[in-house]
């Protein structure tokens, strides 16, 4: 009699492992379908150039200026080297009036980012400063670009 009880009790015991090991199973399923669905939002952003290289680092547009191309949220990745400007040949196009061709590059080391304006017409401008032609300036995470009339920012 009290061997039925332990066989049933044991029985009970490795029903519930085995439902424990499907519901890791299905939240690591539904961290890697998360993970993969962001990444996919990343790399179809407009402008947006998929590295995958895992740096870290990447634009959020804060504003979209005119830019009919860009949406406020939008999240821009970034290569190792990322160019921005008007001209088709950039990383990340710009359409406004108010950006050059070549307008500014912004650089991982390794460290950190760097944000180098490429003797624009109007200017780069970070966290309110204008960014002076040719000499690279450290950009912190959350740190606010504008090129042209769009406003980004630097996040991890």
């Amino acid at each position: 009699m009290e061997s039925i009880g332990l066989g049933a009790l044991l029985l009970a015991l490795k029903w519930v492992f085995i439902g424990l090991i499907y519901l890791v199973l299905v939240v690591i399923l539904l961290a890697v379908r998360r993970e993969m669905a962001l990444h996919h939002l990343h790399g179809r952003a407009s402008g947006a150039v998929d590295s995958g290289s895992g740096l870290p680092g990447w634009l959020r547009v804060v504003d979209a200026g005119g830019d009919p191309h860009l949406r406020g949220g939008a999240i821009l990745s970034l290569g190792p080297v990322t160019h921005l400007g008007s001209e088709r040949d950039n990383d990340i196009v710009l359409q406004d009036r108010f950006v050059s061709a070549h307008h500014a590059r912004l650089q991982w080391d390794g460290v950190d980012w760097w944000l180098t304006d490429l003797d624009s017409r109007n200017g780069t401008y970070l966290d309110g400063g204008r960014v002076a032609p040719g000499t690279p300036q450290r950009v912190p995470l959350g740190g606010s670009l504008r090129i042209g009339a769009a406003v980004f920012e630097l996040q991890e």
